[in-house]
């Protein structure tokens, strides 16, 4: 006796399974946070860093300016419409020139890292001055 799956139940488990994803994909996304560290900034998930960016390797500090190519990005963004807190980290290596974070007070997150940067002796350029002028 074989049993198989009628097409309403397979239609209910792909609408369970994405309902699903949906759910552990909103989780993840509003649960990362970002800790300037002694050396690095670390996107943190709960207690666990899971990705962390040396100073050394942080060129420039910028919010975007008219278009990125996201596809070249590494998007580390921690929620939903929050296009007006974006800061880009563009990198010296690495594959994905940009680091894409969205701290809730970009400029006060910005100064920040400069200066913790600063403490470790690593300059980065920064369009800070022009921006927070606006």
């Amino acid at each position: 006796m074989s049993m198989s799956l009628t097409p309403l139940q397979w239609v209910l488990a792909g609408v369970a399974l994405a309902v699903f994803w949906a759910a552990a994909w909103y989780w993840f996304r509003t649960g990362l946070r970002y800790v300037i560290g002694q050396s690095s900034l670390r996107v943190v998930f709960g207690k666990t860093t899971v990705r962390r960016v040396p100073f050394e390797e942080i060129r420039r500090i910028r919010k975007p300016r008219g278009g990125l190519p996201w596809r070249w990005t590494e998007n580390w963004r921690n929620g939903f419409f929050d296009s007006h807190r974006v800061l880009i980290l563009e990198r010296k290596t690495g594959w994905f020139p940009w680091f894409v974070i969205t701290p809730s007070r970009r400029y006060e997150f910005r100064a920040q890292l400069r200066d913790a940067m600063a403490r470790h002796g690593v300059q980065a350029e920064d369009d800070g001055a022009a921006d927070d002028q606006e």
